[in-house]
């Protein structure tokens, strides 16, 4: 999990006399890094989740410290601390009331203590919180792969997880440049400012972890309640719109399992889910909505369902190519005998059904369809006949 302002106010508001003046309910924003800002043009270059320490050197300009905060937390930075008694006695309070209205924290500390050391212990703690993600992600990728894991590890994680509680996967591959990289890892980053682990009522206060596992992102909650999953897939879709609208990520939801060492399971069902989502072109899929695609796309050889899709439906497919070309402009022409089986099976083989829905004469529809069943040797009469060619049409739906 990233460092949150909270952490480092509470880690060193004795050392450094940190005083909270404002924006308390946004202390739970994650801190990416932290810059010394004495020029507000800086905040153009920050990508969001930057803390900054400032002097208030141009603060003798009227409005200068408000714009400032203004235009951070409009770049969507963590928050500000300010260095008072030099160049600034004290924080107006306009700038007070603005940073309470906005939740967007203020915090002071005098003069005489050392910014540099305030700034090189925050730096430090991130740092070794990214070291202790790394080493725990390789433990995390254990469990995710149903492997085993050090019960020293288990213990550990104890204290910030419930291991007997349920735990959701989401699997997101995306489809980025190296250009478009640093805009998905940015996005990525204010995903984590969606949960919440301090005094914080509009944030999803659950447990999660999120990292990156070979070809996929993934983020796991825990013990988060189905009814707020729809909301957490929102704001998902909405931190990374750019990458939906352009068809560049495709997001999948697995299914809760009981305890930790069941997410495998449910890492298996969001990665089936994902792939479902990245073959069909469709920017979210939830595995428990796949219906029968739930198996088809648990197939592990790809290979197999083409060929099966291959064995029913090539007889039609043959004739289609030579009897309805393509490059015929006649609507009605246009449908050919695939197009009228799969019709035929969707309207529970009603010839007006299928009449209506291929604006095609009934008295044609009946010709097709007894053709159809002579070139594939099928009456299609009963459920059983007709299933293995609507299965054939699900595997023709993946792309196969």
């Amino acid at each position: 999990m990233a460092v949150r302002f909270w952490e480092i106010y509470e880690a060193f508001k004795t050392k450094y006399k940190l005083r909270i003046l404002a924006g308390k309910n946004g202390m739970d924003n994650v801190i990416g890094w932290v810059h010394m800002l004495e020029d507000e043009i800086i905040v153009s270059r920050f990508v969001g989740e930057e803390l900054a320490v400032t002097t208030c050197m141009k603060a003798v300009q009227k409005g200068w410290l408000l714009s400032l905060v203004k235009q951070m937390e409009q770049a969507d930075c963590a928050g500000l601390i300010v260095n008072t008694g030099m160049y600034l006695e004290r924080v107006p309070q306009d700038v007070i009331n603005w940073c309470e209205s906005h939740d967007f924290p203020l915090l002071e500390m005098p003069w005489e203590i050392s910014i540099t050391g305030l700034i090189q212990d925050t730096c430090m703690r991130i740092i070794t919180r990214q070291r202790k993600e790394q080493q725990d992600g390789i433990m995390f990728e254990r469990l995710l792969r149903g492997r085993d894991v050090p019960e020293e590890f288990l213990e550990e994680i104890g204290s910030r997880y419930n291991l007997k509680g349920t735990f959701r996967v989401f699997c997101m591959y995306p489809r980025y440049t190296a250009e478009e990289k640093n805009l998905f890892l940015q996005a990525l980053l204010k995903l984590e400012n969606v949960f919440g682990t301090w005094q914080s009522s509009r944030k999803i206060s659950f447990p999660y972890f999120i990292m990156d596992i070979k070809e996929c992102f993934v983020l796991a909650v825990n013990d988060c309640p189905s009814e707020l999953i729809s909301g957490l897939v929102e704001q998902i879709r909405q931190l990374f719109s750019w990458f939906f609208e352009q068809k560049k990520l495709f997001l999948g939801i697995g299914t809760a399992c009981a305890g930790i060492l069941q997410i495998n399971r449910a890492m298996v069902r969001a990665r089936i889910a994902m792939k479902m989502a990245r073959d069909m072109e469709q920017p979210t899929v939830f595995f428990e909505q796949m219906g029968i695609y739930g198996i088809l796309f648990s197939t592990e050889d790809p290979d197999i369902l083409k060929e099966y899709a291959d064995r029913l439906l090539s007889p039609l497919e043959e004739y289609d190519r030579k009897h309805f070309p393509k490059t015929d402009d006649s609507p009605s022409s246009s449908i050919g005998y695939i197009s009228t089986l799969r019709s035929y099976i969707e309207n529970d083989r009603s010839l007006i059904g299928v009449a209506r829905a291929t604006y095609t004469h009934r008295n044609t529809v009946n010709y097709r369809i007894q053709n159809i069943k002579q070139l594939l040797g099928n009456g299609l009469q009963t459920t059983e006949d007709l299933l293995p060619y609507l299965i054939a049409f699900y595997i023709r739906n993946m792309g196969l």
